[in-house]
């Protein structure tokens, strides 16, 4: 990938914008494997490392090895063009050794995802394989949705409720978005949280409406209703152009987002969502 500029001048102005993971790749010289040519590199733009923070980046830089198997993550053998990624939930083997997936939304504006991280140029070759440029640095997933929510402490109550409704086994299969209470929506029902946990049914009910089938990063919500676990009713999301902002059946904001996981991704919100056909049900409790 070294000559990309020499050979394809027009690209002079995208390789440099990606300088620091040019940087990166060689700092961690010597610590990564041989790559078998050709390849694919899924590589993050500039201010890509600049949200990661000073801290995180320094951290990265100080240890090679970590540093290698990030950068490892974004790389896949073989020519992967865009038209070869357009299918949706397709995972590819990085040379860390953890999957890639990938995400075509054909109704939110064709955007394509690498870990939920959206392809923002694409098909730039070199000698040598093919270039896409990403908007974030990847992470691989910590686990699964249940290993992401019981590494968070801000998940405990989400838990408790998912061993009390029997769903713990059913959220290791997949791929589900999981649209997530924080500890501080649960909190926000006031003595309803124990009345649901006494009720196991009811809960599996409200808690299966907080899970979408397939795998939706931010990039491939779009204004519209959602079919979710809970058969009966349906979500209604909001969502900006960009994705800046999304809401859900009205007052729900998802305060965090893109919480990748090997069967899918979660995102954080800020209420306890009630399904229409459960809310008289519920709020009589």
């Amino acid at each position: 990938m070294a000559d990309m500029t020499s050979e394809h001048p027009t690209y002079r102005l995208v390789i440099l914008d990606i300088y620091p993971f040019s940087a990166l790749i060689i700092r961690s010289n010597g610590h990564c494997t041989t790559v078998t040519c050709p390849f694919t590199v899924f590589a993050p733009y500039n201010y890509a490392f600049t949200r990661l923070g000073n801290d995180t980046l320094t951290a990265l830089k100080k240890d090679p090895n970590t540093l290698a198997e990030t950068l490892k993550y974004h790389v896949v053998n073989g020519i992967y063009k865009l038209k070869d990624l357009h299918v949706n939930e397709l995972q590819l083997d990085s040379l860390a050794g953890t999957k890639i997936r990938i995400n075509y939304y054909f109704t939110a504006r064709r955007h394509v995802t690498a870990e939920g991280s959206r392809i923002l140029s694409s098909d730039i070759m070199a000698s040598n394989g093919v270039v896409h440029i990403v908007h974030d640095v990847m992470m691989p997933p910590a686990g699964s949705i249940v290993d992401v929510l019981t590494a968070d402490g801000n998940f405990s109550t989400l838990v408790a409720a998912a061993k009390a409704a029997g769903l713990v086994d059913a959220l290791q299969e997949g791929p589900f978005t999981l649209m997530a209470p924080s500890n501080d929506a649960f909190a926000a029902l006031g003595d309803k949280v124990n009345k649901l946990l006494a009720n196991p049914d009811l809960l599996k009910k409200v808690l299966l409406y907080h899970v979408i089938p397939g795998t939706i990063y931010k990039d491939g919500l779009h204004s519209g209703s959602l079919h979710t676990l809970e058969e009966a009713d349906r979500e209604r999301i909001r969502a900006s152009f960009f994705g800046s902002s999304i809401h859900i059946d009205g007052t729900t904001s998802v305060i965090k987002r893109d919480i990748s996981a090997t069967n899918g991704v979660v995102h954080m919100i800020d209420h306890v969502l009630i399904p229409s056909s459960l809310r008289t049900q519920i709020m009589n409790l």
